[in-house]
C-alpha cells in the first residue's frame, strides 16, 4: 500500500514538472498534459452562494440550539423541583414524579436527536447542492481550459506552481453561474 502511494505522488510529481515546463501555464496549447488545482479552502471563501448557504446553516443550527437550551432549562427546572418536594412526598407520589420526570428527560433526549438528525439533513442537502454547481463550474473550466487533470490542492497535491492554481478562475465561474432555484435545491 505504501509503495502505492508512492508510486501515485510521484507520478503525479512528474506530470508537475511536465507541465511546468510547458511556459508554466495550464492552457498550454496540444503539448503533454494540461493541468491545475484548487485549493478548496479558498473556494468556499470565494463562493459568494456557499456564504450565502453557510449563513443559512448557521443561523438555523442556532434557532435548534436556542430551542434545545429552553428545553434543557425546562428540565433543569422540572428536576430541582422534584429535588425540592422529594422529602414531603409520599412513596407512591415520588415514584409518579420520577416517571413524569423520565418522561420529560425522555422528550428532551428525543428532540435533541431529532434537532441533530436534521441538521445532518441540511448540511448534506448543502453539500450536494455545492458540489453539484462545483462539478458544473469544474466541467465549463476544463471545456475553457482543455484541461486533462484538475488536483485538489489540499489532499492530493504537495506542491504547486501559482500558474497552475485554478482557484480564482473556478470561484469567478461559480459567482457567474445562477443560484439553483429552491425546487432544484430541495
Amino acid at each position: 500500500m505504501k509503495t502505492v502511494k508512492t508510486l501515485l505522488l510521484a507520478g503525479a510529481a512528474l506530470l508537475m514538472a511536465a507541465s511546468c515546463t510547458q511556459n508554466g501555464s495550464s492552457g498550454s496549447a496540444g503539448e503533454g498534459l494540461n493541468i491545475g488545482y484548487v485549493r478548496l479552502d479558498s473556494l468556499t471563501q470565494l463562493y459568494t452562494y456557499h456564504t450565502e448557504l453557510v449563513a443559512e446553516f448557521e443561523a438555523t443550527a442556532k434557532k435548534m440550539e436556542a430551542e434545545l437550551i429552553r428545553s434543557q432549562q425546562n428540565l433543569q427546572a422540572e428536576y430541582e423541583v422534584l429535588q425540592k418536594a422529594a422529602p414531603n412526598l409520599s412513596k407512591i407520589e415520588l415514584e409518579r414524579a420520577q416517571l413524569d420526570f423520565q418522561r420529560v428527560n425522555q422528550n428532551y433526549q428525543a428532540l435533541e436527536q431529532q434537532r441533530s438528525g436534521e441538521l445532518a439533513q441540511e448540511e448534506a442537502k448543502m453539500n450536494a447542492i455545492v458540489k453539484e454547481q462545483v462539478d458544473k463550474a469544474i466541467a465549463k473550466l476544463q471545456e475553457d481550459l482543455g484541461l486533462d487533470l484538475i488536483f485538489v490542492y489540499e489532499s492530493n497535491l504537495l506542491y504547486g506552481s501559482e500558474a497552475l492554481d485554478l482557484t480564482a478562475k473556478l470561484a469567478e465561474i461559480l459567482n457567474g453561474m445562477e443560484a439553483p432555484s429552491t425546487e432544484e435545491a430541495e
